[in-house]
């Protein structure tokens, strides 16, 4: 879009109580002019929104980011490539990417003698052509996204041979190209205990360390991460579930497992989210392990909160606004991916129903929620 129509947008801001012309200009301040990159679009739709003309990084979130060494990212799924819009939002606002579903199990590895690698070299080429680093999810977990073949009627020497055959195809086929891994995904339950699925049935809690020895063979050089959600703030009902993520980092350590960090899903309400105070503490403990931290799969949902849509859009914006602004100031915390960033396409429609819990709207309008994260990265 052009510099007029963007600066029209921008004011969105007002609606969040922020002097966005400020917010513009400290960005700028700290940060040279980038080229936005321009995606051909394959299909036959229409396409108006792309542009070839050197903006100033205030019209980046990426460029923001660069400044200050943070990985910023989104969720993103192959198929919605093929629209300029969404791909051009995403090279110009994001510098990392993760595969919402296309290097889980299920999908990439759908059937024993079979491999779909397509989607997910359609990302990792995306993220090459862009400058962009990947960080590949999930490699192993269980509670979906499984392929039908993978069943509890596996011997336990079967299902670990699976697994370590799964895993060395995986990643290898992506080593040097992917920057870090998911290497398991929500192995604690909410209670604070093991979560009782598939593979800690037939190989025991200690399966976590083997897949993380097992992606490190397959990849030296890749960071890798344990993932999980509520697991975020050290107080509240969050509490036990984020100790105990703790406890499991700890001993992995302890045991000379190859593990690099956690991260920290933070799927929230805006009416119920923890609180940034905690969340910062949390960093800060798992940091002191030597461990680095991102935030994972951030969302925020507002079909909760009273009020006409420019109060619930303000309320998000603050929510986004303040987790971020702690996070990025603690040493170890390293990034922050969003799970999506198009209202367009969000999981949460799909599971909670309607709601807008991203950064730009279906038009691929950046909303409050974005000057609130703009801010937040420019220290505002």
């Amino acid at each position: 879009m052009d510099r007029r129509r963007f600066l029209k947008y921008a004011s969105v801001g007002a609606i969040a109580g922020v002097a966005t012309g400020y917010c513009l200009r400290d960005v700028a301040d700290r940060c040279a002019s980038i080229q936005i990159p321009t995606i051909a679009t394959t299909t036959t739709q229409t396409v108006t929104e792309t542009t070839t003309e050197p903006l100033s990084c205030s019209a980046s979130l990426r460029a923001a980011a660069d400044v200050r060494g943070l990985l910023l990212g989104a969720a993103v799924a192959p198929e919605y490539l093929h629209d300029a819009r969404y791909a051009n939002t995403l090279a110009r606002e994001f510098n990392f990417l993760t595969p919402e579903n296309a290097m889980k199990w299920g999908p990439v590895h759908p059937a024993p003698d079979r491999w779909y690698f397509d989607p997910a070299d359609e990302i990792a080429k995306f993220a090459s052509d862009h400058q962009m680093k990947v960080k590949g999810h999930a490699v192993i977990w269980d509670k979906m996204q499984m392929p039908s073949w993978v069943t509890s009627q596996m011997s336990t020497d079967e299902l670990r041979r699976v697994m370590q055959e799964h895993i060395h195809t995986l990643v290898g086929r992506y080593r040097g190209r992917v920057y870090a891994w998911d290497v398991v995904n929500e192995a604690v339950d909410d209670a604070g205990g093991f979560r009782k699925g598939l593979f800690f049935e037939k190989l025991g809690e200690g399966y976590v360390a083997e897949a993380f020895q097992l992606v490190h063979e397959a990849d030296p050089d890749a960071l890798l991460f344990y993932n999980d959600y509520n697991a975020e703030a050290t107080t509240g009902w969050r509490k036990d579930k984020c100790d105990r993520v703790y406890v499991l980092v700890k001993k992995l350590l302890a045991n000379g497992v190859p593990i690099h960090g956690v991260g920290l899903q933070m799927h929230i309400s805006a009416t119920d989210y923890p609180k940034p105070v905690d969340v910062a503490a949390n960093i800060r403990r798992l940091a002191a392990l030597g461990l680095k931290v991102n935030i994972s799969e951030m969302d925020v949902q507002i079909k909760d909160v009273p009020g006409e849509l420019p109060k619930r859009l303000e309320v998000q914006r603050q929510v986004y606004h303040d987790l971020i602004a702690v996070c990025i100031k603690e040493q170890g915390f390293i990034a922050v991916t969003f799970w999506g960033f198009t209202d367009a396409h969000s999981w949460i429609d799909e599971w909670f129903g309607q709601d807008d819990p991203l950064l730009f709207d279906e038009n691929y309008q950046p909303k409050p929620a974005y000057w609130g994260v703009m801010n937040a990265l420019v220290g505002r």
